[in-house]
Order: structure tokens, then sequence, then C-alpha cells
């Protein structure tokens, strides 16, 4: 299993949904497949039956919400802009799903 089972991503943005309710977030694809788990992420699909292969296409492990975010290297060069932005507006890097989620959700 990938760890996102009974809203266990969605926990690692924001472990109270009340709080993330008050919160006026863009609803979007993309992000809304970060923030759940579900979606194009093939660790999802293979959860569901619908590829057999739960690997990233860089091939360096599974693709999960947090491989995409922090370790992808097909996606490092967004990762090295969202990092200096983060570092820019006085954020740490790495930072915690909620963190990125609360503070810095423009740059996912």
């Amino acid at each position: 299993m990938d760890g996102y089972e009974n809203g266990g991503s969605y926990k690692s943005f924001s472990p109270s949904v009340r709080k993330m309710l008050t919160k006026k977030i863009p609803i979007f694809p993309e992000l809304t497949t970060l923030l759940t788990g579900h979606g194009n992420i093939k660790s999802y699909l293979y959860r569901l039956g619908l590829t057999h292969n739960r690997m990233c296409p860089c091939e360096e492990e599974e693709q999960t919400v947090d491989h995409l975010i922090f370790k992808c290297k097909k996606l490092r060069n967004q990762r090295n802009e969202m990092i200096r932005q983060t570092k820019n507006t006085g954020g740490n890097w790495p930072a915690t799903n909620e963190t990125l989620i609360n503070n810095y959700q423009i740059f996912l």
C-alpha cells in the first residue's frame, strides 16, 4: 500500500479538516490530486488495478505524492523553483506538506 488510505495524503497536508475548510484554496485538478493522493498517480492507479506498475517514470521509486513533491528527478527544475521561492519568502526546505499548503500553495 502507498500509505494514503483513509485520507492519509490529505491528512499530511492538513490534519484538521475544519481548519482546511476555512482556507481559500484555488481548486484545480493537479492540486486536488496532490491533496487527496487520488488521480493520475501510479501508486493510486495500481491500488485500483488500473496499472500493473506503480513505479514513477523517473524509475527511482514508487510514484506517490511525496515522491513527486520531494524526490522525482523529472520534476527537479520545478522543485528547485519551489525551493527557491519558499526560501525567498522566509521558509525552510524541506517543508512539511502542511506548511506547503498553508504558506506556499502557489508554488505547488
